[in-house]
């Protein structure tokens, strides 16, 4: 086996439900996606707040998450909007970085909360 195909069949354990992924059911670009992604790096932090701006406690939420190109069949685009469910909650991201690399999809995604 080279390098390549052992990278694919290491996603698919890196992926699977049973081991570190989620199925999660997800939005984009007016299609619906029930598949198992690995969500990371959950981070809120204070945004900067210019001097006319009034919305005081709201945050800026970032986060990465991993999906299998297999499972989806295209890469979202950066700029786009993307809703994850989450804890049953459907939430709305920013696509701010989309990139694959060995079968693997690798977004950035960003949103404000309070």
């Amino acid at each position: 086996m080279d390098f390549k195909a052992q990278i694919l069949e290491d996603l698919k354990v890196f992926h699977n439900p049973e081991e570190f992924g989620t199925v999660t059911n997800l939005w984009y670009n007016g299609g619906k996606y029930t598949l198992p992604i690995i969500i990371d790096h959950e981070t809120v932090k204070n945004r900067t707040i210019l001097m006319d701006d009034h919305a005081e406690g709201v945050n800026q939420v970032e986060s990465t998450i991993y999906l299998s190109f297999e499972d989806l069949g295209f890469i979202p685009k950066k700029g786009m909007i993307i809703e994850l469910e989450e804890a049953g909650v459907i939430n709305l991201y920013e696509i701010t970085k989309s990139v694959e690399e060995y079968g693997e999809i690798i977004l950035e995604l960003g949103a404000y909360s309070e």
